[in-house]
């Protein structure tokens, strides 16, 4: 009777662990694949993967350095998770302080600055009303008039977060929405097979170097003027 048992215990954890490993596959497979669309989007692309993350694409675009990655953001329990995808683009911005609008902020957006800003900025009338606006220091943002002709990328719904520094500018746009079922029942973020379209990557990235381009340019007149 004991070696009945003990065989039985021995097959169910025999299960369970070709189980996990199957699922473990699975899971490394659907996160590779995110960035399988943008192969040629960039120059001088580098891809780079640990194990059980989503992947971080790195090359130059136009001429520019940029970084795209995605954030997993599964802390707050009363929502279901999302996956954000980031685009940064890399240049010198003429301005010395740090401007992070957010959209439906709730104070727990880990992955953006604004949470460690300490100015908040009025949001002017004629944006959408469910923008924040955060800076380090406002006397040395970007103005909002410059800022004006590119809010429109917040129509889009799934648009999360632009982000100004001296560095550069990030877009942060949500990939996917874990299974709602799924969340509910069994609380775990999953999200299938996702792979971001490039035709959307590549809209980020040219709505990024605009605003750059816009920022640089005004810098540029007044030092002439």
């Amino acid at each position: 009777m004991r070696f009945e048992v003990l065989a039985a215990i021995l097959v169910a954890a025999g299960i369970l662990y070709w189980v996990y490993r199957r699922d473990r596959r699975r899971f490394e497979a659907e996160r590779a694949m995110l960035f399988d669309d943008l192969r040629g989007l960039l120059a001088e692309s580098e891809l780079s993967r640990t194990p059980m993350s989503y992947p971080v694409l790195r090359g130059r675009y136009r001429g520019h350095r940029v970084v795209i990655d995605a954030v997993l953001d599964n802390l707050s329990v009363r929502k279901v998770p999302s996956l954000w995808l980031r685009v940064t683009l890399l240049a010198d911005i003429p301005f010395a302080g740090s401007c992070d609008i957010l959209a439906r902020a709730h104070n727990v957006e880990f992955y953006a600055p604004s949470n460690s800003f300490d100015h908040a900025l009025p949001l002017p009338a004629d944006w959408p009303q469910h923008l924040t606006i955060k800076c380090d220091v406002p006397d040395a943002v970007p103005p909002q008039s410059l800022l004006q002709a590119h809010i429109g990328l917040f129509e889009d719904e799934r648009v999360k977060e632009l982000l100004v520094t001296p560095k550069g500018v990030r877009l942060v746009r949500q990939a996917a929405q874990a299974s709602r079922a799924e969340y509910l029942v069994l609380r775990q973020s999953l999200f299938g097979p996702v792979v971001v379209p490039r035709g959307g990557v590549q809209d980020l990235l040219d709505r990024a170097l605009a605003l750059a381009d816009t920022l640089r340019s005004h810098n540029a007149a007044e030092a002439a003027s």
